[in-house]
């Protein structure tokens, strides 16, 4: 009996999803990066790696700098370190914020400065990350606020919320408390004395939490978080 020879089963392999319109420098409306980072290394590292990415930016050592040069509104957003010499971060977006001006602000901070950053978030700050800054981070930021200022890409950001809304859902109760304590800015230490048990619990609470949420750090998490509560606050 003659066998034939089984043909190779073609698995289809997943498309990559079509570059969005931030990621074709050709086809990008005009935005830039104003960024306020006093340690001179880190502005100037950063400048170079998105000049690469033909991204438009800005550069400032002070808030005050920025603040005397940003007098007519721009298409952009402001990438601002929490602790600067002179006016912090968080006195800039005040005044920003009294002047009227609806610039998108990207928070950095510092680990220690998370609940610093938090609150910048709930004041109206669109994301915030965590140093050391990672380049590819940045860059996703930015795109996501570009998205935000010309509300474009929707499904994109649609498709990041239903995975968020999916991962939330997996979470067990006590994970729910953690990640509620973690968005409000406390500390494993802090959160450990809220629920009455050990840090060591807390944080192994928070890993199982950043895999099931698949957050590459509590900035990420965060962020989640923030944008899945505005959604379902509507």
């Amino acid at each position: 009996m003659i066998q034939r020879k089984r043909k190779p089963i073609r698995r289809l392999e997943k498309k990559a999803p079509p570059p969005t319109e931030f990621e074709q420098p050709r086809k990008r409306r005009p935005f830039t990066v104003f960024l306020v980072e006093d340690d001179q290394a880190v502005r100037a590292s950063l400048v170079e790696a998105l000049g690469e990415q033909k991204i438009t930016v800005r550069d400032y050592m002070t808030a005050m700098e920025f603040y005397r040069d940003f007098r007519e509104p721009v298409p952009g957003v402001l990438v601002l370190d929490i602790r600067l010499p002179g006016m912090s971060g968080t006195e800039l977006q005040e005044k920003l914020l009294e002047d009227g001006f609806e610039l998108p602000i990207v928070m950095i901070s510092g680990h220690a400065d998370v609940p610093m950053a938090v609150r910048a978030m709930k004041n109206g700050a669109f994301d915030f990350l965590t140093k050391p800054i990672k380049v590819d981070h940045l860059v996703s930021a930015i795109a996501r606020a570009y998205s935000f200022f010309y509300d474009v890409d929707t499904d994109v950001l649609a498709e990041e919320l239903e995975e968020t809304e999916g991962s939330i859902n997996r979470l067990t109760g006590r994970e729910r408390e953690v990640l509620d304590h973690v968005v409000e800015g406390l500390s494993s230490r802090e959160i450990a004395e809220e629920l009455g048990v050990s840090t060591k619990t807390v944080e192994a609470h928070r890993a199982r939490i950043n895999d099931k949420m698949r957050a590459d750090d509590v900035s990420h998490l965060i962020r989640m978080c923030f944008a899945y509560n505005e959604e379902h606050s509507e």
